[in-house]
C-alpha cells in the first residue's frame, strides 16, 4: 500500500506541490470548459444559490413575456375592430344624410275641405233726375231734403248751382263727405243721380223739400228708393232679424255663430258678413263677387266642416247646411329613401358581424370579454382591461323598420344616435390605446428586468476566461517545474545507490 512506502521529505514535499497543481489545473480546466467559475454549491454556496434564485426569477419573467405579447395582440385586434366599426358607422351616417336630402314622403291624412254657395243678390236704392239744365235756374233757390234710414239731411242749393256743385253739396251732407248714406253723381248726361251707399240704406227725397228745386231736378218727392240687403233676403226667406243665424263648426269644436240683424255685432250685408267671416277660427272664409266660401286645411287626423242654422240663412247664402268630411289619402313612400333605408340596415348588420369577429385567442374585448395581464411572477402586479359590447345595440343603433326613413324626424334622430356612437368609439379607442401603451411599457420593463437579473446571476457564477487561461498557463508551468523538482529530489536518493555500486 502507498502508506507503507516511505518517501523522503523532499520528494514528499514536491509530490504534494505537484498534486496541488494538478488539482488547480483540473479546476481551471473545468471553469474553461463550462464557462463558469461556480458550477455547484461546493464551489461557492452563496454565489451559487443567489445566482440560481436570480436565474429562476428571470426565467419566470421570461415566461410572462409570452402572455404580455398575447395581450398586446388582443388589444391590437380590438383597436383594429374599433377602427373598422368607426368606418361602418361613418358609412351609415353618410347613408342617413343622403336619405335626409331626398324628398320626404307626403304623410297620410285627410284632404282639405272647400264649401261654397252663391248668395242672393243685393241691390242699391237709386233715383235719377230728368229736368236739370245747365243750372237750377232763376227762382229755384231752396233746400233738397233727403231722408235716409229715417233721418232727414238738408242740402241747401241756389239757382246758379250746376251739376258738379249740386253733387258736391249732396255728398258733403249725405254722401262720402257727410253721413255716407247716399252718394250723389252725374249720370253721364248732366242729370243728378242718387244711390244708396250700401244695401242696408233706404232713402227718399222728403216731401218738405222746396218744390221748385225738386221740379228743376226732375225728382219726385216722397218716393221710397229701397235697397235689398242680405238681411232683407234672409227675412224674405222666412227669417227673423236679430234671431236667424249661421253656425260654423270646424273639426268637431264649438259652434261659431253669426247672427243676421242690425244689432251690435250682427250682420246685415254681404260686406259685413265678409268681415265677420274673417274672425272665425280654424276655417278660411269670405265673400267674393257674391260667392260665400269656407275652407278647412288638410290634416293628418280626420277633419270636418259643419254648417247649420236657420233655413232662411241657407237660402239667402245659397248654401246647403250639412257636415262635410275631408277625404282620407295614403302616404306614398319615396323610392330613394326606401332604397337607402335598406342600405343602412345592411351596414348595421355588418356592425354586429364585425364586432363578433374581433376576437383574438378566444378573447373579444368588443364583445364584453375582459383581459387580465400579469406583470410579475407572483401575480401581485397586473392590469385588467375591461371589455365593451360594441355590437349595434351596444352602440345604441338599430335597424330601421317599416317606413322609418320616410320621416325627417326619424332620420334626424338616427343621425344623432350615430354621432353618439362615433363619440363612444373614439373614446374607447383612446382607452385601448392607453392600455396598449401600458402593456408595451411593462413588456419593455420586463425585458430589461430579465436582462438585469440574468446579468447579475451570470456575474456571480461565470468565469473570466482570460484569467482562467492565464491561470492554466501558469499552472502548466508550475506543473513542469514541480515535475523537475520531484525528479531532482529522487536523484538524491539514487546517489545513495551509487555508494553500493
Amino acid at each position: 500500500m502507498a502508506s507503507n512506502i516511505t518517501l523522503s521529505a523532499g520528494v514528499r514535499a514536491n509530490l504534494l506541490s505537484l498534486q496541488s497543481t494538478a488539482a488547480l489545473m483540473a479546476a481551471t480546466q473545468n471553469r474553461l470548459a463550462t464557462g463558469k467559475k461556480v458550477n455547484s454549491a461546493l464551489d461557492n454556496p452563496g454565489s451559487f444559490f443567489t445566482s440560481q434564485s436570480l436565474s429562476n426569477r428571470a426565467s419566470d419573467l421570461n415566461g410572462l413575456l409570452d402572455s404580455i405579447g398575447q395581450a398586446q395582440q388582443t388589444l391590437k385586434a380590438a383597436d383594429q375592430g374599433i377602427t373598422s366599426l368607426t368606418k361602418l358607422v361613418e358609412s351609415a351616417k353618410s347613408i342617413a344624410k343622403q336619405a335626409r336630402q331626398a324628398p320626404q314622403a307626403a304623410a297620410a291624412g285627410y284632404s282639405a275641405i272647400t264649401v261654397s254657395g252663391t248668395a242672393q243678390s243685393e241691390t242699391l236704392g237709386t233715383v235719377t233726375g230728368s229736368g236739370l239744365g245747365a243750372t237750377l235756374g232763376a227762382g229755384n233757390n231752396g233746400n233738397l231734403i233727403i231722408r235716409a234710414n229715417g233721418s232727414d239731411y238738408t242740402v241747401a242749393l241756389t239757382a246758379t248751382d250746376d251739376i258738379t256743385t249740386i253733387v258736391n253739396a249732396v255728398n258733403a251732407v249725405v254722401g262720402s263727405g257727410g253721413a255716407n248714406l247716399v252718394q250723389a253723381s252725374d249720370d253721364g248726361s248732366g242729370q243728378l243721380q242718387l244711390d244708396a251707399v250700401t244695401a242696408d240704406v233706404d232713402f227718399s227725397v222728403n216731401a218738405s223739400s222746396t218744390d221748385a228745386t225738386t221740379t228743376a231736378l226732375g225728382i219726385t218727392e216722397g218716393t221710397n228708393h229701397n235697397s235689398t240687403s242680405l238681411l232683407d233676403n234672409v227675412v224674405a226667406a222666412g227669417g227673423t232679424a236679430g234671431t236667424s243665424a249661421l253656425n260654423v263648426t270646424v273639426n268637431g269644436g264649438s259652434a261659431q255663430q253669426i247672427v243676421f240683424g242690425t244689432g251690435a255685432g250682427q250682420v246685415s250685408t254681404l260686406a259685413e258678413l265678409n268681415t265677420k267671416l274673417g274672425t272665425l277660427t280654424g276655417v278660411t272664409a269670405g265673400v267674393s263677387s257674391g260667392t260665400v266660401s269656407f275652407g278647412v286645411a288638410s290634416s293628418t287626423t280626420q277633419n270636418s266642416l259643419q254648417l247649420g242654422g236657420a233655413a232662411s240663412v241657407a237660402t239667402a247664402l245659397g248654401l246647403t247646411f250639412t257636415t262635410t268630411n275631408g277625404t282620407s289619402y295614403a302616404s306614398s313612400p319615396d323610392a330613394t329613401r326606401t332604397s337607402l333605408q335598406s342600405d343602412y340596415n345592411n351596414v348595421i348588420s355588418q356592425i354586429d358581424a364585425l364586432a363578433g369577429d374581433a376576437s383574438y385567442n378566444g378573447v373579444n374585448l368588443l364583445n364584453g370579454d375582459d383581459l387580465k395581464v400579469a406583470f410579475n411572477e407572483t401575480g401581485t402586479s397586473s392590469l385588467t382591461i375591461s371589455g365593451v359590447t360594441y355590437d349595434a345595440a351596444g352602440l345604441g343603433l338599430a335597424s330601421i323598420t317599416g317606413t322609418g326613413f320616410q320621416s325627417d324626424t326619424n332620420i334626424d334622430n338616427t343621425i344623432t344616435s350615430l354621432d353618439t356612437a362615433l363619440s363612444s368609439l373614439r373614446t374607447q379607442s383612446s382607452k385601448f390605446g392607453s392600455n396598449l401603451t401600458t402593456v408595451q411599457t411593462r413588456q419593455d420593463f420586463t425585458k430589461n428586468m430579465i436582462d438585469t437579473l440574468q446579468t447579475g446571476a451570470d456575474n456571480l457564477v461565470l468565469a473570466d476566461t482570460n484569467e482562467e487561461g492565464a491561470n492554466l498557463l501558469a499552472l502548466q508551468t508550475r506543473q513542469q517545474l514541480s515535475t523537475t523538482a520531484l525528479s531532482l529530489s529522487a536523484q538524491a536518493d539514487q546517489a545513495v545507490l551509487r555508494l553500493f555500486g
